[in-house]
């Protein structure tokens, strides 16, 4: 079913990954809804719309001290952190690795499966800086008395493993994409064991496409087929309904088109 509306209420409002795909659209959407945003981005040369009502702050997450200065004064912290993850790059090292191995047995074997094994773990190792980021933002928060928390994580994380299809199933989330998800796994415990009023929302695999407004909750677990995706600038209306809707509160929705 669509999901409702919520009414428009007016916040102090501090977005995380900021110049990342869906963190554009916050950006973009909260200014439209009359919010006051601060954009907290790794650079200030970061591409993030410019406009009346927003501020930026150039910081590392990695950095408590920065979090909490930029958080201090905000009704309401949301988080589109994320980490790229090279997937292309590293099957095109792999499929590279399978064209040169050479005609020798025990050589063609050192490139056909023990180096292309040795890329996928080297690329595929976790990489804190979620996790890290969700401990100094719910910590900075709890600090400072700031209580509402939107964080957008991934479908198939937690109890909706399985829900983003077969290709995520038994080929991407396993090998591509393993450290990046126990990473997600480990933020999602931080911020549900942070005692705020937080809402982690689980979006589909994310697309470019206009923004609808039309799309779907989806709660608990169980297993699909094809993969579920949503566009980046639906998932961003969804997040910031949930700054004043309490319906998906300490909850995990999936949310997908």
């Amino acid at each position: 079913m669509a999901v409702g509306s919520t009414k428009k209420l007016n916040m102090k409002i501090i977005i995380f990954g900021a110049a990342g795909g869906t963190g554009r659209e916050l950006v973009k959407q909260a200014l439209a809804q009359g919010h006051e945003v601060t954009a907290f981005v790794r650079s200030n040369k970061q591409p993030v719309q410019q406009g009346p009502g927003l501020k930026l702050v150039a910081g590392d997450v990695r950095d408590y001290a920065s979090v909490r200065d930029a958080i201090r004064g905000h009704d309401a912290v949301i988080s589109a952190l994320g980490t790229k993850a090279r997937v292309g790059l590293v099957i095109g090292l792999v499929v590279v690795c399978q064209i040169l191995a050479p005609s020798t047995p025990l050589l063609a074997w050192l490139f056909r499966l023990v180096i292309p094994i040795g890329i996928i773990l080297l690329f595929s190792r976790r990489n804190p800086v979620l996790s890290i980021g969700a401990k100094h933002i719910t910590d900075a928060m709890k600090e400072l008395g700031v209580r509402r928390l939107v964080w957008q994580s991934a479908l198939g994380i937690g109890d909706s493993r399985g829900q983003l299809g077969a290709l995520y199933n038994f080929f991407l989330s396993p090998f591509f994409l393993r450290g990046s998800f126990a990473d997600k796994e480990i933020q999602e415990k931080i911020i549900q064991e942070s005692g705020l009023d937080w809402v982690i929302v689980r979006p589909g695999a994310l697309t470019n496409a206009q923004h609808t407004g039309k799309y779907r909750q989806i709660h608990g677990g169980g297993y699909s087929l094809a993969t579920p995706s949503i566009p980046r600038a639906d998932v961003a209306d969804f997040m910031l309904k949930q700054l004043t809707d309490d319906a998906n509160l300490h909850s995990a929705p999936g949310v997908v088109s």
